[in-house]
C-alpha cells in the first residue's frame, strides 16, 4: 500500500486562528448571498469533492497559504484575475483596522465535503471558469453561515455573570470547531497510538470484554488486534507525513493481499447511500475515506483518520456490543468503558508514570478498598503539596455540542461535572462536587488513608482530568473552576482553611501522556499547574478617567485582548513551556508500540540477539 500527495494550482486553504474568517458580504457587497445550491448546481461532483479533500489537507497551523495575496492568486485562474483583485482590496481595507482575515475554516470545508457528496450526480453546465467563482461564493456563504451561528454566543449570553461573559463568549464561539482547528497531528498520533495498545490489552485481559474483542476482529477479518493495528497504522502515516499540503490518496497495490486490504478500507468508507449525521460531522468522523476508483482511496480529513487509532475504537466497538448475544453484550458499555479502562487503566498508568516514586499515592480503587466513601479518582502528596484527580470520559451529544449556545452548554457541562438533581429530588454529585468534598475531608483532617500532614501547610491541587481534546478550549476552564470556586466559599463558610486551595485545572489525559518524561524528571504536575494558574492570574485594573471615546475604546480592546491570553488551555500551556525549556522527551511507550503491534517479528530479533 502506498500513498500520494497531490497538489493542484486550483485550491488551497489556510488556518485560521484568531480573526475573522471571510463573509461573502464583505467579499462581495454589492450582490445578494444566495444558497450553495445555486452556485453549485451543474458543477463536476469530482471538483467539488477534490475542493474540499484538498482544503481540508492543508496544515490547521502556519500554512504557507495563510497570506491572502497568496491564496488569492493560486486559487483563481488568469480569466478571473479582476475578480480576485477586487476581492484582496476589499479584505486589506478591513485589515487595515488590525483584523486578520482568513478565507478557509474546516467547518466549511466539512459542509462542502457533505453537501456535496450526498447529492446525486448531475450533468456539468458551468464553465470551469465560472464554476471556480461559483465555488468561491459557495464557500463565503458557508462561512457566513458559520459566523451566524457564532452570533448565538452573545445572545444565549444576556444576563449572565459578568466574570464569564468574555471567556464564555470564546468558548462558546469556538467549541463546537474547536477540536477540529486546533491541534498537532503529531501528538493527536502518538497518544491515539499509545492509548491504542493499552485499550487492546485491556480488551485482550479482561474476560467481560473477551466476546467484545473477539466480535470487533471478526468484523474487520482480523485474527488479533495485533494485525488490526498493522492493518491501520499505515493509513494514518500518510496523514502525519503530509507536508505538501495538499489532499492524500491511498492506493492499495496488487498482489495476494489486494482484496483483503481494499475490503479493510471499505469498512472505514463513506458509501454513496450513506445517510449523512451532519451533527459535529459524524458520519465523516466514522468513515473518514472516500473511494476514487478500485484500490484507491482518498483521506477526506487527516485528523479523523489519526483518531480511529483510538477514538473511532470506542464507537466501533459501542456498534459491535448490539450485535453480541445479550448473554455476551456488555451493558452499559460507556459506563463499563469509563470506569474500567479510562480510569482504571488509562488513568492509573498515567498518574504512576509521572509521579512514579518520593510520594504517597492511592488509585481510586485502593482508597475503595480502605472502604473510603466518595474517594477520588486518584490522590498524591508529594511533601506539603497534595494533588486530588478526577477522572471524567465523557462527551455532550452531537448536537448540544454544535449549538453555539451557552445556555446548552451551562446545563449539560453542569449536569455531568458539578451535579445532577435526580428524580426523587436528591442530588447525585459529580466531579466539581466530588473534588469539594474530598478537600472539605482534608482540610478537617478526616481522610483516613493519609493524615500525615497540618492542614495549615499543604495546598491542594484540584483536577478534573478530560480524556478528550474538545474540552481544550478557550474558556472552559474559567466556567468549570467558577463553579469550583462557588462551592470553595460553602466550604470557608464552614470555618475550614481554604486558602491554600488553589484554583481547579481542566488537564487532557493525553498532555500528560506526551509530556510524561519531563513531568516525572523534571517538573512535577503540581508545580507546573502552579505556574499556569500564575500565568492566568488577573490583575485590579486602576480607574481611570478618559477624556476621549477613543482612550476608552483602546483600553476595553487592550482588557479583552488581555483576559483573551489568560484563557490558554492547560494542554497548550504545558506543550509550551516544555519546548521552551527543553524538557519534551519522547514518551517511552512509543518504544514499545512497535513490539506490541509486530509482535512476531520482534518476538524473532530478540530470539536471534539471543543466539549472537
Amino acid at each position: 500500500m502506498k500513498t500520494i500527495l497531490k497538489t493542484e494550482k486550483q485550491y488551497f486553504s489556510n488556518a485560521v486562528h484568531m480573526g475573522q474568517i471571510l463573509e461573502f458580504n464583505v467579499a462581495f457587497p454589492e450582490e445578494e448571498r444566495l444558497s450553495i445550491e445555486h452556485y453549485l448546481s451543474g458543477c463536476s461532483r469530482e471538483m467539488i469533492l477534490n475542493a474540499a479533500a484538498y482544503f481540508l489537507g492543508f496544515n490547521n497551523q502556519k500554512s504557507k497559504f495563510d497570506d491572502i495575496g497568496e491564496f488569492l492568486e493560486m486559487f483563481f485562474r488568469q480569466e478571473n484575475s479582476e475578480l480576485a483583485n477586487q476581492v484582496y482590496d476589499r479584505i486589506k481595507e478591513i485589515e487595515k483596522k488590525g483584523v486578520n482575515i482568513g478565507i478557509i475554516n474546516t467547518y466549511s470545508s466539512l459542509k462542502l465535503f457533505e453537501y456535496f457528496f450526498s447529492r446525486p450526480e448531475e450533468a456539468e453546465t458551468q464553465t470551469e471558469a465560472d464554476a471556480e467563482v461559483n465555488l468561491f461564493k459557495a464557500y463565503l456563504a458557508l462561512n457566513t453561515e458559520f459566523t451566524e451561528k457564532q452570533s448565538i454566543a452573545f445572545a444565549s449570553l444576556k444576563g449572565s455573570d459578568e466574570e464569564l461573559k468574555i471567556p464564555m463568549i470564546m468558548f462558546c464561539m469556538d467549541y463546537p470547531v474547536s477540536d477540529k482547528s486546533n491541534f498537532d497531528i503529531y501528538q493527536i498520533w502518538t497518544t491515539q497510538m499509545i492509548k491504542a495498545i493499552y485499550l487492546f490489552q485491556f480488551l485482550e485481559s479482561n474476560e467481560k470484554a473477551q466476546p467484545l474483542l473477539a466480535a470487533f476482529l471478526a468484523y474487520f477479518n482480523c485474527d488479533t488486534w495485533q494485525e488490526y493495528l498493522k492493518s491501520i497504522l499505515p493509513l494514518t502515516i500518510p496523514a502525519i507525513t503530509n507536508e505538501r499540503e495538499a489532499h492524500t490518496d491511498i492506493i492499495v497495490e496488487l498482489g495476494d493481499n489486494f482484496e483483503q486490504s481494499c475490503s479493510f478500507i471499505e469498512k472505514l468508507m463513506i458509501q454513496e447511500n450513506d445517510e449523512l449525521d451532519q451533527n459535529d460531522f459524524l458520519t465523516i468522523r466514522a468513515k473518514p475515506f472516500y473511494k476514487l476508483k478500485d484500490g484507491v482511496y482518498r483521506i477526506i480529513f487527516n485528523l479523523f483518520v489519526v483518531e480511529k487509532l483510538f477514538k473511532g475504537v470506542y464507537f466501533l466497538l459501542r456498534d459491535v456490543n448490539k450485535t453480541l448475544p445479550s448473554s455476551q453484550r456488555i451493558k452499559e458499555i460507556k459506563s463499563f468503558y469509563g470506569d474500567e479502562f479510562s480510569e482504571k487503566i488509562l488513568c492509573y498508568k498515567v498518574m504512576e508514570s509521572i509521579y512514579p516514586n518520593n510520594c504517597i499515592r492511592f488509585s481510586g480503587k485502593e482508597l475503595t478498598d480502605k472502604k473510603i466513601d466518595g474517594a477520588p479518582d486518584y490522590y498524591v502528596r508529594k511533601g506539603k503539596n497534595i494533588l486530588l484527580v478526577e477522572s471524567k470520559d465523557f462527551l455532550i451529544t452531537a448536537d448540544k455540542k454544535m449549538s453555539f449556545d451557552f445556555n446548552v452548554y451551562e446545563e449539560e457541562f453542569g449536569r455531568v461535572l458539578d451535579y445532577e438533581e435526580l428524580p426523587d429530588g436528591k442530588i447525585k454529585s459529580k466531579a466539581v462536587m466530588q473534588l469539594i468534598n474530598s478537600i472539605r475531608k482534608i482540610l478537617k483532617n478526616e481522610f483516613p488513608a493519609d493524615k500525615g500532614y497540618y492542614y495549615r501547610e499543604i495546598f491542594i491541587y484540584p483536577v478534573l482530568l478530560t480524556h478528550d481534546h474538545q474540552y481544550d478550549t478557550a474558556g472552559f476552564n474559567e466556567l468549570i473552576d467558577f463553579w469550583f470556586q462557588d462551592e470553595l466559599l460553602q466550604l470557608a463558610e464552614e470555618g475550614l482553611f481554604i486558602y491554600h486551595v488553589k484554583p481547579l485545572s481542566i488537564v487532557n489525559i493525553d498532555s500528560l501522556i506526551y509530556n510524561q518524561v519531563g513531568l516525572a524528571n523534571d517538573i512535577t504536575l503540581h508545580e507546573i499547574l502552579n505556574i499556569y494558574n500564575e500565568n492566568k492570574k488577573i490583575e485590579k485594573q486602576k480607574k481611570r478617567n478618559f477624556k476621549y471615546q477613543q482612550e476608552y475604546d483602546k483600553y476595553l480592546e487592550d482588557y479583552k485582548q488581555m483576559r483573551m491570553s489568560k484563557l490558554i488551555p492547560f494542554s497548550v500551556f504545558i506543550d509550551k513551556y516544555f519546548n521552551k525549556k527543553g524538557l519534551w522527551k519522547q514518551p517511552p511507550q512509543l518504544d514499545l508500540v512497535f513490539p506490541a503491534i509486530f509482535k512476531e517479528e520482534y518476538e524473532k530479533k530478540q530470539a536471534a540477539k539471543i543466539e549472537d
